[in-house]
């Protein structure tokens, strides 16, 4: 595995820190458990997306959860800005809103190429776009109330094929999360203000309870960002952001153990972006009008009382779209559109059973339906041209079953699990093969932890994950050569293996004091990995097998007071066919987090590092970028009683001593020093 010098120094760093961590548990002995600022920390926060509720340290998987609070101290203009700091996580291509592609562990491009090696969900909802040099996600960082991401291959059983790299999974916020005792109705407004980029945004909740069964939210919210200077005070072309949102989301609750929900919810952007958004190579300009609906009925029931029920189900509708226009460059096209309309639906059920002793168990089992149509109409002069040599149109298929357990006895949890799936591919218009290509796969995995003793567990697992190819991969081909297309794709198959082990104490250097280290390491084997052809080969080629590993190191510590948070992530990437580097590997990174609570004052205060070495393990080197650190500050307040009670202020400094930098798999300079303050109220 690739390790710099400076990559080894923060590892013995890593080390010997965990040694001493050892040491000190050594002469600590029990103690009353008393306040610690656990809400500051991440690994002992509830995971809900990985099978049965646990906290995160003990989740035989890397999982990194946000709630509200993380979510709105980061006060991020755009979702990359959002999973900014999350071992293994990178944004990819621009900055803008629509420019951002995602990386976890190595996999994903972000750019021309096409790519469904990581889930993005919205309340269950999976998203999929793909436009040519543009990003592939659309939604505001403001709608949210917690964000799961998922890292590894094993999240293929529950969420869908070709999860190879993981997923991440969004909730959007509920009534519920602002109606206190026996509030019937409540109004939240918050805004904010950025320096450099002149940004600014507002939003505003209206929750009410008209009937203890009956709860109702609606949401809107309003971003603009000017194009912003880098730390050399230029400006930097296409990091621009404009967007309208909104979020409608009922749940009505009946009996003792059901209830039904619905949410609708709307991002759209109109405005002059760059066409190259996801590697901004070009300054050629282009309008688009973005918009992106996700609506969707949910069921749920408990069966209290029965254990062997608890039932769950959601259908769906998405639909993504952009319409372009001002496409001078391209001749003769007036207007395109390109749209991805998808229905959706799941259900599940999960059984309990009780073993004597402290054993007990979970099964649960599923089944999802999934159909996304793909169209590209292209208006010009004399009539409607339909998809592009490298945008063809079509319909994706995709149908699974899953099954999952999950076993505790004493101090060991295993978790197996298999999913089926299959696909159907069939061309659109402007396709010049009638050809339907079928594919199907099977996922097996298993996982354990296993309690050593109350304060060290270690855990493992090995996933054998299928990822089939979508339309881009298969009927995308050559403008030259009208029938060069991929018919004969094989499937992407992972072999993924993950060790690992976690620590974590009380009471180390003072009475209530807590320090949990959870450090995973994973090979990703890549089989029949799927990438660009050459000029004169198919668009898409199985070029061999491919290998990414590395580890990552989640490590903190919260006192009543104080809490220290960091996060390391070392990846490497290879081609295992010709032995180069894969280009899609980022840097090696260290998250640094130290923050202060003053509880008098209801204040926090603190200091966020990002520290990155030098990526030169690039087959391109343009490609390639130094290292960097840069330092930023955060403030919170929540007046908790008073006239000020409910009010909310964030305000914090990025890129302190207004750094130039760009991060590796970036496009575009990062942000030069801004300022930004935002205030909330709930009445």
């Amino acid at each position: 595995m690739r390790i710099s010098n400076r990559t080894r120094g923060l590892l013995l760093a890593g080390v010997a820190n965990l040694v001493l961590v050892g040491l000190a548990h050594g002469q600590t002995a029990d103690a009353p458990e008393e306040a610690v600022t656990t809400s500051k920390l991440s690994l002992g926060k509830v995971v809900v997306s990985a099978g049965q509720e646990k906290v995160a340290i003990d989740t035989p998987q890397a999982v990194t959860t946000l709630d509200q609070d993380a979510i709105d101290q980061a006060q991020a203009s755009t979702i990359g800005d959002l999973l900014a700091g999350i071992p293994g996580v990178n944004t990819m291509g621009g900055v803008g809103a629509l420019g951002q592609g995602f990386n976890i562990r190595g996999m994903g491009t972000g750019l021309a190429d096409s790519d469904s090696r990581i889930l993005m969900q919205i309340d269950g909802v999976t998203k999929f776009f793909e436009q040519y040099r543009m990003g592939a996600f659309f939604s505001d960082p403001e709608l949210y109330k917690r964000v799961e991401v998922l890292r590894g291959p094993a999240s293929s059983t529950l969420y869908g094929a070709g999860a190879l790299a993981g997923v991440v999974s969004f909730t959007s916020k509920d009534a519920s999360d602002f109606l206190q005792g026996d509030d019937r109705f409540a109004v939240r407004l918050r805004g904010g203000v950025e320096s450099n980029a002149e940004a600014r945004f507002g939003s505003g909740i209206l929750a009410f309870k008209p009937t203890e069964k009956l709860e109702v939210l609606g949401m809107y919210t309003s971003r603009r960002s000017d194009e912003y200077e880098n730390g050399n005070g230029q400006v930097v072309p296409a990091s621009n952001a404009t967007s309208d949102s909104y979020l409608l989301k009922g749940r009505y609750t009946f009996g003792k153990d059901h209830s039904v929900w619905a949410s609708y919810q709307n991002w759209k952007n109109d405005s002059v972006q760059i066409y190259d958004q996801s590697e901004a190579m070009a300054t050629t300009p282009v309008r688009r009008k973005t918009t992106d609906d996700t609506a969707v009925i949910g069921y749920q029931n408990a069966f209290e009382g029965n254990d062997l029920l608890d039932f769950e189900a959601q259908v769906s509708y998405a639909n993504s779209k952009v319409n372009q226009t001002d496409t001078t460059f391209l001749s003769g096209v007036l207007e395109s559109e390109f749209s991805y309309k998808t229905y959706q639906g799941r259900a599940q059920n999960t059984s309990e059973f009780q073993f004597a002793g402290d054993g007990v168990a979970f099964l649960t089992v599923g089944a999802q339906a999934y159909k996304q149509e793909r169209r590209n109409p292209r208006r010009t002069a004399t009539g409607t041209n339909h998809g592009a040599a490298t945008h063809p149109e079509g319909d994706m298929e995709k149908y699974g079953l899953f099954a999952q357990g999950e076993i505790t006895y004493g101090k060991l949890t295993v978790i197996p699990g298999v999913r089926v799936d299959w696909t159907k591919l069939q061309p659109g218009l402007g396709v010049t093969t009638s050809k339907k290509v079928n594919d199907d796969g099977v996922s097996p995995k298993i996982a354990a932890l296993y309690s050593l003793t109350e304060w060290a567990s270690v855990f493992g697992s090995i996933a054998h994950t299928v990822r089939m190819p979508v339309l881009d991969e298969i009927y995308s081909r050559t403008a030259t050569a009208s029938t060069n297309y991929s018919l004969n794709l094989k499937p992407e198959e992972s072999d993924n293996y993950e060790v690992g082990g976690t620590l974590q104490f009380r009471n180390l250097f003072g009475q209530g004091d807590q320090a949990r280290i959870k450090t995973t390491l994973f090979r990703n084997d890549v089989s029949n990995l799927i990438a660009r052809g050459t000029a004169t080969s198919s668009y898409f080629v199985n070029i061999g097998e491919a290998r990414y590993s590395g580890v990552e190191v989640e490590a903190e510590y919260g006192a009543k007071q104080l809490f220290v948070r960091g996060a390391l992530s070392v990846i490497d990437g290879e081609n295992r066919t010709t032995g180069a580097a894969l280009n899609t590997i980022p840097a090696d990174t260290l998250n640094l987090t130290v923050g202060y609570v003053f509880p008098a004052y209801n204040l926090t205060a603190g200091w966020r590092g990002e520290f990155a070495d030098d990526q030169n393990e690039t087959t391109t080197a343009s490609l390639r970028t130094p290292g960097y650190s840069v330092h930023n500050l955060f403030l919170t307040w929540k007046p908790q009683e008073g006239a000020l009670k409910g009010l909310e202020v964030q305000a914090g400094v990025d890129n302190l001593f207004d750094k130039n930098f760009r991060r590796h798999l970036s496009s575009l300079d990062a942000e030069g020093r801004k300022v930004k303050l935002t205030l909330g109220k709930t009445f």
